[in-house]
């Protein structure tokens, strides 16, 4: 009986030696040329950051260029910079100490809103002013930061995950942060 080895050569010649660089090349080559197609086809991605220049005020003086959200500098890379995006991205109106919203929303591999976020909870404190304040500036933070710019693994990650988010304006306690599980302290 001969061993196992010679009946695996006998069915599965050996390869010629080929270095790892080539294969890497190779296996490399689709994917790329995939990826300038579709950038060609698509043309420039909603939600990525544009430049903006100085332009001067009739007095001659350069004005200050527009910011852009948080979430438009750089294609966020991960669940701790959503985070950072988003809570750049809200204004909390005074008045409004003790106030909760919660959101559940999908996001698409792009970084765009998939439909309109739903409420999952909420509790407001304050007149009817302060708690419709408190709302809008919850919804008008997820109009500012979305679409948002991802890098392609992150996207594939959003693609997937259904996000849940909070805008809390409590002292910050310990949240959970997990993921697309997402707590936003007002600052103090």
């Amino acid at each position: 009986m001969r061993g196992l080895r010679a009946q695996r050569e006998e069915l599965i010649p050996p390869s010629p030696a080929v270095s790892p660089l080539a294969r890497l090349k190779t296996a490399l080559l689709p994917a790329t040329l995939l990826l300038a197609l579709l950038s060609v086809a698509l043309g420039p991605v909603s939600g990525e950051a544009r430049e903006t220049t100085a332009q001067s005020s009739p007095g001659g003086e350069p004005q200050k260029p527009e910011t852009a959200p948080a979430a438009a500098r750089s294609p966020i890379n991960n669940w701790a910079e959503m985070r950072k995006a988003l809570a750049a991205c809200w204004q909390v109106p005074a008045g409004t100490e003790g106030s909760t919203i919660a959101f559940r929303f999908g996001l698409t591999k792009t970084g765009a809103l998939r439909g309109k976020p739903l409420v999952t909870a909420r509790s407001l404190e304050g007149d009817r002013d302060a708690r419709e304040a408190y709302e809008r500036a919850a919804v008008d933070a997820l109009d500012r930061c979305f679409p948002i710019a991802v890098t392609p693994s992150f996207g594939a990650a959003l693609g997937e995950s259904p996000v849940r988010l909070r805008f809390v304006n409590t002292e910050p306690a310990a949240a959970y942060q997990i993921n697309s599980n997402i707590t936003i302290f007002a600052p103090r």
